[in-house]
């Protein structure tokens, strides 16, 4: 329904849940009358339906019984949150600024989608398959907090460089072929994932040639976070 307040897409569902999580320390549960086993019981399906949600987002490992799963972990997460916000928030006396962190809002008051402060990294391996690399995207360590209200994706930057640098003809086609090794990905051709990993394909006229990839988190929006680090692989 347009006037519910349970998220539509499975991610800004599992970022509201993790914001309760958060939220609810021990003495707001203490409050509120949130028992021990209501709380981790939230937390053991948000666990569950976030990897499950992975997996059905990868293509390499998405089947028709991930999929099934998929949903089925996601109808009992809500089914708890439901349960919760009816049995627990509802009753004892939160505030506008409790009601307000655990997500809820008027109709016409619409969320904030923060602008992602981590910074992701990527690394790149070999698939086996011709001219084919897989990219694995992961936050970097000790680079500042991933607020989940962001609803963040990863933005990934590359360009192909050849063997000592391109030509001014090669750099003005329409491939943009790299003179030199990039600073960061400003420039880049990129693409927007959710995923983790990302297949990176290639023609074969660019195997030989290395590629440099950057990345970096990206909301809703479309505002981007700082830059991870360049990594490079040469193209099989």
């Amino acid at each position: 329904m347009s006037n519910d307040w349970m998220p539509g897409p499975r991610a800004e569902i599992l970022a509201m849940c993790r914001t309760w999580l958060f939220y609810m320390t021990a003495e707001r549960r203490t409050a509120w009358g949130v028992t021990a086993a209501e709380y981790e019981g939230l937390g053991n399906l948000c666990s569950a339906a976030d990897s499950i949600l992975w997996k059905a987002m990868d293509e390499a490992e998405r089947s028709h019984v991930i999929t099934v799963q998929c949903r089925e972990a996601f109808k009992a997460l809500t089914a708890e949150m439901r349960f919760i916000r009816d049995r627990r928030f509802k009753v004892p006396p939160l505030t506008l600024a409790d009601w307000a962190a655990l997500g809820f809002r008027d109709k016409d008051d619409p969320s904030p989608v923060p602008i992602p402060e981590g910074v992701p990294s990527a690394s790149l391996s070999y698939t086996g398959g011709p001219h084919t690399l897989t990219a694995h995207l992961s936050p970097q360590p000790g680079t500042g907090r991933l607020d989940p209200r962001s609803d963040y994706g990863y933005a990934v930057y590359m360009g192909i460089m050849p063997q000592g640098g391109a030509t001014l003809e090669q750099a003005a086609s329409k491939k943009h072929y790299l003179m030199k090794p990039p600073a960061d990905g400003e420039g880049l051709p990129h693409r927007f994932t959710r995923r983790r990993k990302e297949k990176l394909v290639f023609d074969a006229e660019d195997a030989g040639m290395t590629v440099f990839v950057c990345c970096r988190y990206e909301n809703a929006k479309g505002e981007a976070g700082g830059w991870g680090p360049v990594v490079s692989a040469v193209i099989p």
